[in-house]
């Protein structure tokens, strides 16, 4: 005799109802059977009332007999077959889908949906294909199972619906786990395994989203608490947590124009450069406040630049997916994302290329933006096209530049700005120029970068600029105070290397380092300068510089007019006055026909001192 059972979606039978139902005993050991669509279950009579447990794809065995069923549902979810994840196979980060490629070459209906919700699928997004197929180094290690904890984790504490589901379909959830990580690095076919599994998780109040991504009850309600909050709180599997936003802001759009320009991504982490302070402190802000992470930032070795760090495995796949930004080397990859040309968020447009322009571009003499990206260059020039801003470019090494033209600056100035504390003073100063029938010239010194004794002050100028012939200053300086090498090294925080390297006058230490030392001898700068008569100074090329102000100082200056990318203009061709020049600044000026020469320390002098007006 035969007997059918009629079972609805989300039911759950087990093999003792089974056997209740048939008027058998009970087994010694049972197993679940969950039902995501109607299925009708044949249920032939039992002869052997010893229970065999073995779950099968296509059924259960009881016995020798076998209970047979019709399953009318498409095939279980699967790590190879789920929508939600964007690649199309495991395939390494280089590689992935990012949101301009959805845009570009995915079908109608990815691109329409993502062209109005870029974050609508976070999973995809902080999941990857490939973190199911990963294996360790060494084949026989148990390393190549352990692919969950790589996976972004939920905290349940925070939650805490998601527990109270989980713990309500636990076998259910353990068979649907099983399927999902089928033919992956984790081939666990037992259903109890996963239900340990899950149970050790629960325990832990900290649980894979791929776990809940799997439960339909569960994602739903974790969708819905995501959906009202607008973010997605993650967490490692050594319980670091950030938070990822699910709705674009200009603060949101900015950051990622920065991390184009000056940052850098790698695997758990990403860091930003930049020669500020203050603009540094200003981004750390900015990303704890969008990420909810500690971050931290640190002074450069050379001591003119400063790195912003921000750890987050899953902050970098977002940016990552949003922006195409690649691991590594990242120019050939760069680009404005292309989500921005969407008429939705077209008014972010501004804000991405603000980020940019505070990273790479420069307004102390002229308005320029400089990329080793011909991508990034080409979309800058589209958007300055639909802007109406004239510009030209001009090929840089190792990049390209572009100038905007006197004209077109406030247009510039209105559509993007700058939020970097230094470059909007910058800007604004620049803006404040006229330069219609109008050009610069020298009227004299600024009083104001003069200290009281009558000096220059070179604690204005870039502190990279090195000092020339300090190797015998810095012995007389050991040898008076009685000191070793290895006292002054660590008493000045250099190493014992750099510190030899400086006495041989085979390297030249920084303005920075010259400082220091005239501080322990209880001298302000300038004064200790002029003491030891230390007058030239280097970076790449060499120039002698005047530490105080005088006539013929004065008289030269007006030859010569700084312009951009540190060129200086000769504004003369008479041949004596090269010669002087030659002297006083110890310039190589052979040709007066070349109009223009290169030299940073001078350029650094010209423009911190000079005072340069627009005249008629």
């Amino acid at each position: 005799m035969y007997q059918f059972i009629e079972l609805k979606p989300n039911d759950i039978i087990s093999t003792q109802k089974i056997f209740a139902m048939t008027n058998n005993s009970s087994p010694a050991r049972c197993s679940l059977l969950s039902v995501h669509e109607n299925v009708r279950i044949l249920m032939a009579p039992i002869w052997n009332k010893r229970f065999f447990h073995s779950l099968f794809e296509l059924g259960v065995y009881l016995g020798k007999k076998r209970l047979l069923y019709e399953m009318t549902s498409p095939p279980p979810l699967n790590w190879q077959t789920d929508p939600l994840l964007l690649d199309l196979k495991p395939v390494p980060v280089a590689s992935w889908r990012t949101l301009n490629d959805l845009l570009q070459n995915g079908d109608a209906d990815l691109k329409q949906k993502y062209s109005q919700q870029p974050l609508w699928n976070i999973f995809g997004v902080v999941v990857r294909k490939i973190d199911f197929v990963n294996q360790a180094n060494n084949p026989s290690s148990n390393e190549r199972v352990r692919i969950l904890t790589r996976m972004p984790f939920l905290p349940l504490d925070y939650y805490r619906e998601l527990k109270e589901s989980l713990e309500a379909t636990l076998w259910a959830t353990a068979e649907a786990g099983r399927n999902y990580f089928y033919k992956s690095a984790l081939n666990d076919a037992s259903i109890t395994s996963w239900k340990k599994r899950l149970e050790r998780y629960l325990e832990r109040k900290s649980i894979p989203l791929v776990l809940v991504r799997i439960q339909s009850q569960s994602w739903h309600l974790l969708n819905k608490r995501i959906t009202k909050e607008q973010k997605i709180l993650l967490q490692s599997a050594k319980g670091e947590r950030s938070t990822i936003p699910l709705v674009l802001t200009e603060k949101l759009v900015y950051i990622l124009g920065i991390i184009d320009g000056d940052g850098h991504l790698k695997k758990h982490m990403f860091h930003i450069v930049d020669y500020s302070r203050e603009q540094v402190k200003q981004l750390l802000s900015f990303c704890q406040e969008l990420f909810q992470v500690k971050g931290d930032f640190k002074e450069g070795k050379t001591g003119n630049y400063f790195l912003l760090f921000i750890n987050s495995k899953w902050v970098v796949r977002f940016v990552n997916f949003l922006t195409g930004h690649t691991f590594g080397r990242k120019y050939h990859s760069l680009r404005e994302p292309l989500f921005l040309r969407e008429q939705r968020w077209s008014h972010f447009r501004g804000a991405y290329w603000r980020g940019l322009f505070d990273a790479d571009a420069s307004y102390r003499r002229t308005m320029v933006f400089s990329s080793i990206s011909e991508k990034v260059i080409s979309d800058l020039q589209q958007y300055f096209s639909e802007l109406e801003v004239k510009f030209r470019v001009k090929e840089t090494f190792p990049g390209i530049s572009m100038y905007v033209y006197s004209g077109s600056r406030q247009k510039v100035a209105e559509a993007i700005g700058s939020w970097h504390p230094e470059k909007k003073k910058e800007l604004q100063t620049l803006l404040s120029r006229r330069r219609n029938g109008e050009i610069e010239a020298f009227q004299g010194i600024r009083t104001a970068n003069l200290t009281s004794e009558g000096f220059f002050d070179f604690s204005l100028m870039d502190q990279r600029i090195t000092v020339l012939q300090m190797g015998d200053l810095l012995k007389q300086f050991r040898w008076e105070n009685n000191w070793s090498r290895t006292e002054l090294a660590n008493s000045l925080q250099l190493s014992y290397f750099t510190l030899t390297s400086y006495e041989k006058n085979r390297t030249n230490p920084p303005l920075q380092l010259v400082q220091m030392l005239a501080s322990k001898q209880n001298m302000n700068l300038m004064p200790f300068l002029h003491k030891n008569n230390l007058c030239r100074f280097g970076s790449v090329k060499k120039v002698k510089l005047p530490l105080r102000p005088s006539k013929q100082c004065l008289e030269l200056m007006q030859y010569l007019r700084p312009g951009a990318n540190h060129a200086i203009s000769l504004e003369t061709n008479d041949q004596e006055v090269t010669t002087k020049l030659n002297d006083f600044f110890e310039l190589k000026i052979t040709d007066p026909a070349i109009n223009r020469l290169y030299n940073y320390v001078l350029w650094t002098f010209l423009t911190t001192y000079g005072n340069y007006q627009t005249v008629k």
